[in-house]
């Protein structure tokens, strides 16, 4: 089916991207899908964000520039979501970028599946440069959809999925103070509230990782303190109830916590943060039993295993892979 009159908003988040922005726009206007509305907000950038921004627009109608005070990502979003006038919403990351036909293949599922949310479960990454075989189209109910993301069977981040832009009205937005997690918090919000949830696995979005340590560089403890409270407010949103959402937000509670952890072992910051040190190794002890209540992939249990026995194993396997990938 066709979809041509349908116009689509692209809402991309601008800050101190320069490196990354170029090949981002064009990977946007280059979309199979014309039919496009591209929303770049520059969220106070000091570099030259803002200036190649303005050049595109220049060059393609299609693109709006909005330039603003730096209030982080979430407000960033919602300035586009608040602007944007197509039918769908989806969002890029500026240091992403997008395979020719992501559009097209997000709302040929949206409008044939009459879904408010459109998803893929996978992306293209450093890790994963070969596309899928096959494609395995399927619909999900609100509550299976938010135990798939509360379970990491999809991506937590909200790149490769669209929303139909009257669904979001004006309830749902990002949370302006979160700014780790706060595409996790978004997407449970809308999944919870959605008519249905239509999930493929088609490889349409690379998710940048160039350089996968340099989280690891710098541990910032107020990071992992938000993302804690981004799952925390997860918890304290949920508009569905049931045993089984419960066990898996206590999953994600838990991977969280590892999360956290592993980054902060990577870092050898551990004698300055003794006391995050002590607790979130006690939550990833004692909590990691979760991991056998929910579905996920044997892999995930394993780590489950190491996390319970053996936690400082996890961090020196996730650093011995980086540097393996970054050869």
């Amino acid at each position: 089916m066709e979809h041509n009159n349908i116009k689509v908003s692209i809402v991309i988040p601008v800050y101190n991207v320069e490196n990354y922005l170029d090949k981002c726009i064009k990977s946007v206007i280059s979309q199979t899908h014309k039919n496009l509305e591209i929303i770049l907000v520059d969220d106070g950038s000091t570099d030259k964000s803002g200036k190649i921004a303005d050049f595109y627009k220049k060059k393609d109608d299609r693109i709006k520039v909005i330039h603003k005070k730096n209030e982080k990502v979430s407000a960033a979003r919602n300035t586009g979501i608040d602007v944007a006038t197509g039918e769908y919403v989806c969002f890029a990351d500026a240091d992403d970028y997008l395979m020719p036909d992501y559009v097209e293949y997000l709302l040929g599922m949206a409008v044939d599946n009459d879904a408010d949310v459109a998803l893929t479960k996978d992306m293209f990454t450093t890790f994963h440069p070969n596309q899928v075989e096959g494609d395995n189209i399927q619909t999900r109910t609100p509550e299976q959809a938010t135990i798939d993301i509360l379970t990491y069977n999809l991506p937590i981040g909200v790149y490769c999925k669209m929303f139909r832009r009257s669904f979001l009205g004006e309830e749902i937005r990002f949370v302006p103070h979160i700014y780790i997690g706060e595409g996790f918090n978004f997407n449970t919000m809308a999944f919870q509230r959605a008519n249905k949830v239509v999930e493929g696995n088609r490889r349409i979005y690379f998710y940048r990782r160039d350089n996968p340590t340099s989280a690891t560089t710098k541990f910032r403890v107020d990071k992992w303190e938000n993302a804690i409270y981004a799952i925390e407010n997860i918890h304290n949103d949920m508009t569905l109830h049931s045993s089984a959402l419960e066990t898996a937000w206590n999953y994600a509670n838990w991977h969280t916590h590892c999360d956290a952890f592993n980054f902060l072992v990577m870092a050898k910051e551990e004698n300055k943060y003794q006391s995050f040190y002590k607790r979130w190794k006690e939550i990833v002890r004692t909590k990691a039993w979760y991991a056998f209540k929910v579905d996920i992939i044997p892999r995930e249990k394993v780590r489950a295993i190491i996390m319970m026995v053996w936690p400082r194993m996890m961090p020196w396997l996730i650093s011995k892979r980086n540097a393996k990938y970054m050869k």
